[in-house]
């Protein structure tokens, strides 16, 4: 059984979005609806939902401010937002999850999946929103720090530390320096969305790079890596990397 909360201040939004999970999500079994802050900070207390459906811009107090208004919150939150590419940037680098509205059946659906997927990682989540605040305030998306999060940790990278990315089936295996890897459930499509506008490139159906980290492109098709490593370029990435490589200089 999963608990499900929906907090928005606007009665239309809180209907549709009630109304989809009614029909689109079985697994959640029981809502509860707030219009505020003030309203939906006991409502939690009580009612101890294992998702909530928050609002990020309401009048007042925002979705942000009852995240900071509860101490010790094991629920997973799943932004509902408008389209802001700034916020919605550094949700997705914090590993947060969040839809866009007006709410979509099928992404619905998909943000509910997810949640069961990692729901070993649901205490994490109050650690997750504070990288996400530490993001918002830099108010620069390159100097964003990347929360990758696993079974047993948390860890939070610049992007100038990470080498590369590998895919291993539906797993990510994150190369950064100093030798270290990561192993992320996340799939390297995922990761080459979050990275989009950071300038690294996909050179291979399986790798993903940061072209800072690059020592040398061999005749080869190969690259070589500032940790050694090498990395196969498909032949029809060639003129896009050369391209990409040149645009960079």
């Amino acid at each position: 059984m999963i608990k499900a909360m929906i907090v928005d201040d606007e009665q239309s939004s809180i209907d549709l979005l009630q109304w989809l999970v009614t029909q689109y999500c079985p697994d959640i079994t029981a809502i509860q609806t707030a219009r505020s802050v003030t309203e939906a900070v006991p409502l939690i207390h009580s009612f101890k939902p294992d998702i909530v459906f928050l609002d990020i811009q309401m009048p007042h107090q925002s979705g942000f401010d009852l995240l900071t208004t509860i101490d010790n919150w094991d629920f997973e939150v799943i932004f509902t937002t408008a389209y802001n590419e700034f916020a919605i940037q550094a949700i997705r680098f914090s590993a947060l999850d969040y839809l866009l509205k007006p709410v979509d059946e099928i992404e619905l659906k998909k943000a509910v999946e997810r949640f069961k997927a990692k729901r070993i990682y649901a205490p994490a989540g109050q650690v997750l929103f504070r990288n996400f605040i530490q993001n918002l305030s830099q108010g620069n998306k390159d100097k964003f720090k990347l929360a990758l999060a696993d079974a047993t940790e948390v860890k939070y990278v610049q992007l100038d530390e990470i080498i590369r990315l590998q895919a291993e089936s539906n797993y990510t295996h994150i190369h950064l320096a100093g030798s270290k890897i990561f192993v992320s459930a996340k799939t390297l499509k995922e990761y080459d969305e979050i990275l989009l506008g950071h300038n690294f490139l996909r050179v291979h159906k399986s790798h993903l790079v940061n072209p800072t980290h690059i020592q040398s492109y061999d005749r080869l098709g190969q690259l070589i890596m500032s940790d050694g490593s090498l990395v196969d370029v498909s032949r029809r990435k060639r003129d896009y990397l050369q391209h990409s490589l040149k645009m960079q200089l």
